[in-house]
């Protein structure tokens, strides 16, 4: 085996061509030149460069992905230097050409995916890969190529489904030659693929598992570039109203990234906890304790979210970035690596402003949460978090913390510096595809269909621990914290223990000192979505009564806003809104445009442009 020692993503990038070429060299070859290619795979090493360029090629989808399904929903707008093609995507009236519904890069993606798995399999027959190492490689390249075709088919219509090696790009515009399937009957295709993977554990075969590498002064934490197996399923699941199996795979990547852990407590469990002396709450909203009433005790460090660097491990003691952020590509600013995400939302530098926040996203949603305690009136993930005032003008901010230089002040919040640019030609960034708030949100709708709202309730809000401290008859808490402080089924009476929920909801968060028994249980620390935010609950209505059908809906769309709330921007917005419109439409389509036209009148309202029109027509887009 060749081994080459590798210190930058640029330095991996241009080893990529001896085993992975574009995709038109590679499809539009004669027979000489496969076998030539085919050359290439000879040995593990080789298929882990081929993985590392697929997902280069994922890379290359960022701006596409996050335009789509921001710019259609509610979060995003245009400005006035947009140019057509973002015009017609805002207003849903996309005509032939418009660059964001070319789907050859994507396509890119799936048939360099198809290539290699039939490579992988060669390799297998012949003996140059072992079936332990064939395993989780082959379900890599799989994942990766449902995904690509979920996304394809969040947007668009009639969209080839293709498994097989050696097809080209041209070939795919004539329906003829392979089978053309929609979303509905997509999702079904997928699950099974998914589901006969020979594993969905992470790789830590890999060469790249564990590793991290520096790129033009960036550090790389490698195995953050790579989706996770068991969310992807348990998202697929979720689109197909299998609530049960989606659950279960949602906790089954929390119960596998807690094995071996020193850190079970904070590993993927947004936690919160007071800040007080040198205790330092990471990726909270809060105040200085005893200060909640004092503007200037005010610390927000739930924006580092987006601005520390995947190689944050932190400790035993500290939540670190890898605790929260589960797959997240970074852009190093080199030739090979600069992100699209600078030139469609900065305003200063080599921003060209072309998409901003929505009004409706700042001034009907951050703008009217309410915090704890104090009542002061804004979501601290959104002002100088997830969008900013620069120059006047609303700025999508999330990705923007590695271009501009930041301060921070004496409650450790940091705050960007919009006009102090090191150099505005090193487009460096992030691409945020998947992380805790996003996994607890949907475990929780998951929950939440599943027959299991209380338990979705205690995600959105506040944590486990105190919405299954399980009261007295007398109105009482139990001091020794016996039976209760798990996700449960309300006690009997004062003396026999809660029923815990069977898997995959029990989530146990006891937590209990002397003279009782210790108690010290991996959901202790959970804060829940709103609180680790600062925020109040939100609660139904007084028409609306637990345990019934209204309050499952009214829940379903509170989660639905919080989603908003806590994940806006990162490119689920359209995703999110078409899955939960499409559920309660019972899956058709003229029901579910409706309620879309519904959910985005608000956006067009605040905007002042009018109304929009969405119908089974132009619910999903013709690609191009």
């Amino acid at each position: 085996m060749i081994q080459i020692k590798f210190k930058s993503l640029a330095g991996l990038f241009l080893l990529l061509p001896l085993v992975f070429g574009s995709c038109d060299a590679m499809l539009d070859t004669d027979a000489g030149e496969v076998v030539e290619y085919e050359n290439h795979y000879r040995n593990v090493y080789d298929t882990d460069m081929a993985i590392w360029g697929l997902y280069g090629k994922v890379q290359q989808l960022a701006e596409q992905v996050v335009v789509l399904n921001e710019l259609r929903a509610d979060l995003m707008d245009i400005t006035p230097n947009a140019d057509a093609d973002l015009v017609q995507l805002n207003n849903h009236t996309v005509t032939k050409g418009n660059r964001y519904t070319n789907v050859t890069p994507f396509y890119e993606v799936i048939l360099n995916a198809n290539d290699m798995i039939a490579n992988f399999n060669t390799m297998l027959d012949k003996n140059l890969i072992t079936a332990e190492d064939y395993a989780p490689r082959y379900a890599d390249v799989v994942a990766v190529r449902c995904w690509t075709y979920l996304q394809l088919a969040i947007h668009f219509k009639n969209l080839p489904y293709v498994t097989d090696p050696l097809v080209s790009i041209d070939e795919l515009k004539n329906t003829s030659l392979f089978p053309v399937r929609n979303l509905d009957q997509l999702i079904p295709l997928l699950i099974a693929e998914m589901e006969k993977l020979p594993t969905l554990e992470v790789n830590r075969l890999t060469t790249f598992y564990g590793k991290s590498i520096t790129d033009n002064g960036k550090p790389v934490f490698l195995d953050m570039q790579f989706l996770d197996k068991h969310l992807l399923l348990g998202d697929l699941y979720l689109w197909n109203d299998q609530f049960v199996e989606a659950a279960t795979q949602y906790k089954a990547y929390m119960d596998a990234d807690d094995v071996g852990s020193g850190k079970t407590e904070k590993n993927n469990k947004v936690s919160g906890w007071v800040w007080a002396g040198t205790n330092e709450p990471r990726f909270q909203i809060t105040y200085q304790r005893y200060k909640d009433q004092d503007v200037t005790s005010y610390r927000n460090m739930w924006k580092e979210i987006f601005s520390r660097s995947s190689t944050d491990a932190g400790n035993a003691a500290t939540i670190a970035l890898q605790d929260e952020m589960i797959w997240m590509m970074t852009f190093t600013g080199s030739e090979a690596s600069s992100s699209p995400f600078i030139r469609l939302f900065a305003n200063t530098g080599q921003g060209e402003y072309l998409i901003r926040p929505s009004a409706y996203a700042i001034d009907s949603l951050w703008e009217t949460q309410v915090q704890q305690s104090n009542g002061f009136v804004f979501d601290g993930r959104g002002r100088e978090s997830s969008f900013d005032m620069v120059n006047g003008q609303p700025v999508v901010l999330k990705y923007l913390y590695d271009y501009y230089s930041s301060t921070t002040d004496a409650n450790k919040t940091i705050h960007l510096n919009y006009n102090s640019i090191e150099n505005p030609y090193l487009k460096s960034g992030k691409w945020f595809l998947y992380r805790a708030g996003l996994l607890h949100l949907h475990y929780a709708e998951a929950a939440n269909r599943a027959g299991y709202p209380r338990l979705a309730y205690a995600l959105l809000n506040n944590g486990v621990k105190t919405n299954f401290d399980w009261r007295r008859s007398d109105g009482s808490l139990r001091p020794d914290k016996e039976g209760v402080q798990y996700s449960s089924f309300p006690p009997v009476d004062d003396t026999t223990y809660a029923k815990p929920y069977p898997a995959p909801f029990y989530l146990d968060a006891r937590q209990n000192d002397a003279p009782y028994t210790f108690l010290r249980s991996p959901w202790r620390d959970h804060a829940g979505i709103r609180n680790r935010a600062f925020l109040v609950n939100v609660d139904p209505p007084a028409s609306v009564l637990p345990e019934t059908p209204e309050y499952t809906e009214w829940l379903e769309m509170a989660l639905l806003r919080e989603q908003a709330l806590e994940c806006g921007f990162e490119g689920h917005r359209w995703s999110d809104m078409l899955r939960i419109a499409r559920r309660k439409a019972n899956r058709d389509a003229g029901q579910t445009a409706a309620l879309l036209q519904q959910w985005l009148g608000g956006k067009f309202t605040a905007s002042g442009s009018g109304s929009v029109s969405i119908t089974a027509n132009n619910l999903f887009l013709e690609m191009n």
